[in-house]
């Protein structure tokens, strides 16, 4: 509802707006025709044209549309009423706002430009091009529209045109721009305006004795009143000034008044063209004088406005500023200086080397000779005694300027600050840095810093030593110039990672000196307080000899530790991915199931010790009498298994059992040239398709076992 209503509010705004430039245009453009008629029936002034372009100039744009519009429906009433109503009315009409259109268009947006002097030269060539070729295009209009019709040649028509809407455009849109920029001090400010209206009196009381009366027969005696005008008001006088000559001129004229009207000796259009020169001649004269004068105008309320803004900082700046000659003799010292430092400004009058601390003053003395030598100006740091007895560090910035007296040595203009918080500050962050470097030295890991175009800007010293590369070996160099190709590849998704302000955490092998080493590494951003990631830390501690532990450590638990075979834990795991495995591919598995015969007689006689020798060399020869892809375990005691995947009969698993017993004739060395034979029992179960789950093919297979054992041990049974 607020919306439409604020759309509302704003299209009767536009539609008031552009109304009331109508009725302006409407005057202007009536008062052109009626009082301003030159020769070939067209006026010798057309401020029409010139009133809204400089409406348009001060205005939006997204008022333009609007306010053609308005002045369109204005210049056509008017050509109607003096044209009659066709289509000569209508590109008339469009001709009118043409000028207008063009000439916003080149100059929109550099109307406050013309406070600055420097861009005067460039944005009036621009608005005069755009003028001219504007009028131009507009009176070619104007000839179609009143081609054919009696009485002028078409190039009389286009000459009167021409001239008349250029002076339109350049009088009326300077009058209409100064008015919008300088609004109700277009007449002065209060208290001057009176005065201004005094001087557009005398103005326009010099035109009418010229132009009315006939006393003074030469017309140039209204430029002494302008250029008063202009000289006291500068543009708004200008403006003004002008518009109230043209109009009281050209009315007066085609009324058949003044100096340049009465020279009977010359024709219509001649004193036409006289006039409109004189109108044009007033422009050419006050304008570079209104332009200087508003630029100097400007110049000054500039210096001085920063003069009292250099004062006032000066005055109330919590900095010292002091401005002291080649002598010493302080020309001037800030109310500052009393509070930073606690002495008066008499105290302080004269120089006084005695305030600087003594270890300071030879660097301080050294840089001012060094000033006053090469120019310019210098920063330095030193201490100065405050009156309660303290030193305070100053951080200072000395100039030298020009002098009073150019005879002279030029002074030297001084700026300085408190920073002794920031010296406390500085000097205890390069303490903190100090024990962080002394820890990341020592500290057994590696610490890098990586900047956001992937270049390392720190490294510590076991890093240095750890990766056999010297500082200056990586500093600064790119990750890829310091790294293995390969390695590169492999880091760069978390460098990615951690530049794109996310932590992350990895593991990587790499080769150093011919060692594979093992790393466990952390990445964390580096953000700074506005959330911008500016590169990233990266913790790497050498995890070489845990990974060894953890491949031990799982090697006891999926082996057993007497014999190195596999346990209990990784046959599970092995017959079950060995059924899964014939499940999908249609292919038998066996389970061989084996125990020593007569073991607990071995342990009797010869002792555990020889026990322990009998199984490690009974594991042996089956993990050398199978194949690689067969799996030996030992379950506990003396009874151990073996998975044969691979095979295609039921033969392939007993020749391989056949081996294994003839691999046991062999005696047995248990040490001190005592030896023994040992023999084994074993129990054989085959799946085919469908195989039976790995518990129940582990049952077969011991009851196989049991049914060797019946038969007098040291053979083999199948399972039923």
């Amino acid at each position: 509802m607020q919306r439409a209503d604020s759309r509302t509010g704003g299209l009767i705004e536009n539609v008031g707006r552009a109304a009331v430039l109508a009725l302006a245009v409407a005057a202007a453009s009536w008062w052109a025709m009626r009082y301003a008629r030159g020769p070939a029936g067209l006026s010798m002034l057309w401020p029409g044209s010139g009133i809204v372009c400089g409406v348009m100039l001060v205005s939006a744009r997204a008022r333009w549309i609007w306010y053609l519009t308005g002045a369109f429906v204005a210049f056509a009433g008017v050509n109607a009423l003096h044209n009659g109503l066709g289509g000569a009315s209508v590109l008339l009409s469009l001709a009118d706002v043409i000028e207008p259109t063009i000439v916003a268009w080149a100059v929109a947006g550099k109307v406050n430009d013309f406070a600055d002097l420097s861009r005067v030269p460039s944005i009036s060539v621009r608005a005069s091009a755009a003028t001219l070729a504007a009028c131009a295009l507009s009176a070619a209009v104007a000839v179609v529209a009143l081609h054919g019709l009696p009485g002028f040649a078409d190039t009389d028509r286009f000459a009167a045109w021409f001239a008349s809407h250029v002076l339109g455009i350049v009088i009326f849109a300077t009058l209409t721009v100064v008015a919008g920029l300088l609004g109700r001090n277009l007449f002065g400010v209060p208290g001057q305006r009176l005065a201004f209206f005094a001087e557009l009196v005398l103005l326009a009381a010099t035109c009418w004795l010229v132009f009315r009366t006939g006393l003074f027969p030469f017309p140039y005696i209204v430029f002494l009143p302008l250029l008063l005008v202009t000289f006291r008001r500068k543009f708004a006088g200008f403006a003004l000034g002008t518009s109230l000559v043209a109009v009281f001129a050209m009315t007066a004229h085609a009324s058949g008044y003044g100096p340049i009207a009465n020279l009977a000796h010359f024709g219509e259009a001649w004193r036409a063209l006289a006039m409109q020169v004189f109108v044009a001649s007033t422009c050419l004269f006050t304008l570079p004088v209104a332009i200087v004068l508003t630029g100097r105008a400007a110049l000054v309320k500039r210096l001085a406005t920063s003069e009292r803004e250099y004062r006032m900082l000066a005055d109330y700046s919590r900095d010292l500023v002091i401005r002291f000659d080649a002598n010493g003799m302080r020309r001037y010292i800030s109310p500052s200086a009393h509070e930073m430092l606690g002495w008066s400004r008499d105290d302080l009058a004269m120089e006084r080397w005695d305030l600087v601390h003594a270890d300071d003053r030879p660097r301080l003395q050294q840089e001012l000779a060094q000033l006053h030598a090469r120019g310019g100006s210098t920063t330095v740091l030193y201490r100065v005694l405050r009156k309660d007895g303290r030193y305070v560090w100053i951080e200072a910035n000395a100039s030298l300027i020009p002098g009073a007296d150019a005879r002279f040595a030029p002074d030297v203009v001084y700026s300085g600050r408190d920073v002794t918080t920031r010296v406390i500050a500085e000097k205890a962050l390069r303490n903190n840095e100090r024990r962080l470097r002394a820890i990341t030295a020592n500290v057994p890991a590696i610490v890098l810093h990586v900047d956001k175009d992937e270049r390392y800007t720190f490294c510590n010293a076991y890093a240095v030593r750890d990766l056999g590369l010297e500082e200056s070996a990586m500093l600064g160099k790119h990750i890829a110039e310091v790294v293995d190709a390969t390695d590169y590849l492999e880091i760069r998704p978390y460098v990615q990672a951690a530049l794109g302000g996310r932590q992350v955490s990895f593991e990587i092998e790499r080769v150093l000196r011919g060692h594979t080493r093992h790393y466990q590494s952390t990445y964390v951003p580096d953000v700074d307080e506005d959330g911008a990631v500016n590169g990233f830390y990266a913790v790497s501690f050498d995890i070489t000899e845990l990974k060894k532990a953890q491949r031990e450590l799982l090697r006891l638990v999926r082996h057993d530790s007497l014999t190195g075979v596999a346990n209990r834990l990784r046959f599970v795991e092995r017959l079950e991915l060995a059924v899964a495995r014939s499940r999908r591919s249609h292919r038998p598995v066996a389970l061989l199931y084996l125990d020593i015969d007569h073991f607990k007689q071995v342990n009797d006689t010869f002792g555990h010790a020889a026990g322990d020798a009998v199984l490690r060399e009974f594991a042996r020869r089956l993990s050398a009498h199978v194949r690689d892809v067969d799996l030996v375990a030992r379950l506990g005691g003396d009874e151990f298994v073996i998975v044969l995947e691979q095979i295609e009969s039921v033969a392939d698993a007993q020749a391989i059992a056949d081996k294994l017993l003839e691999c046991m004739r062999e005696p047995f060395a248990l040490g001190q040239d005592a030896n023994t034979t040992v023999s084994a029992s074993v129990g054989i179960a085959f799946a085919t398709h469908p195989v039976d789950d790995p518990e129940t093919l582990l049952q077969k297979a011991d009851a196989a076992l049991y049914e060797a054992k019946r038969a007098g041990r040291n053979v083999w049974r199948m399972a039923g």
